[in-house]
């Protein structure tokens, strides 16, 4: 069973925690367990470590997910191809209601992000954190976990049609990195 991802609090970073004292400076994400197409097994715990981190919730079922998901792949795809974007990462965190659901959508229609597995407890703390009541749901957060900018969507959506890349650089300056 993987850690919890708050320790207990949803207002606190579980960076924070006694319990992942020994975890102090990890990304907010090292102990939740994400597979990617192409890795065996779980990604490694430093794996988003020096990342830009967009988190999308989105599910197979949700009409607007199947609007915006290829919006998303079109800049993501066209950011990665730059030296602003190589550290790019969106995290696929599914709110679909079943494991076979979320993998057709998986395999379908996006490309090789990192997920969730399928009913691992930290789905539903990651969706509380963020408050993705309503799907989709895309922020950008820092690795302690905090929303850095919740406009991702409007980001991509208006990037798309200019320069994402530039959208990445923002993105960047609002990280500092």
């Amino acid at each position: 069973m993987s850690p919890p991802l708050l320790a207990g609090s949803l207002l606190r970073p579980f960076t924070s925690s006694a319990y992942f004292s020994g975890l102090r400076n990890a990304h907010f994400l090292a102990s939740v367990p994400m597979k990617k197409r192409g890795v065996e097994g779980t990604l490694p715990k430093d794996y988003f470590d020096n990342k830009t981190v967009v988190v999308y919730f989105s599910a197979g079922w949700c009409g607007s997910c199947k609007f915006l998901t290829p919006k998303i792949k079109k800049f993501y795809n066209a950011v990665k191809e730059s030296e602003a974007g190589k550290n790019l990462e969106i995290v696929w965190v599914s709110k679909d209601k079943e494991a076979a659901h979320q993998e057709e959508y998986y395999e379908k229609n996006l490309p090789d992000w990192p997920y969730i597995p399928f009913g691992d407890e930290n789905i539903q703390k990651l969706a509380e954190k963020y408050k993705a009541v309503v799907i989709p749901v895309l922020k950008l957060v820092d690795s302690e976990g905090n929303v850095a900018h919740d406009r991702v969507r409007a980001d991509v959506e208006a990037g798309i049609k200019a320069d994402p890349v530039k959208t990445m650089e923002e993105w960047k300056k609002i990280l500092k990195q």
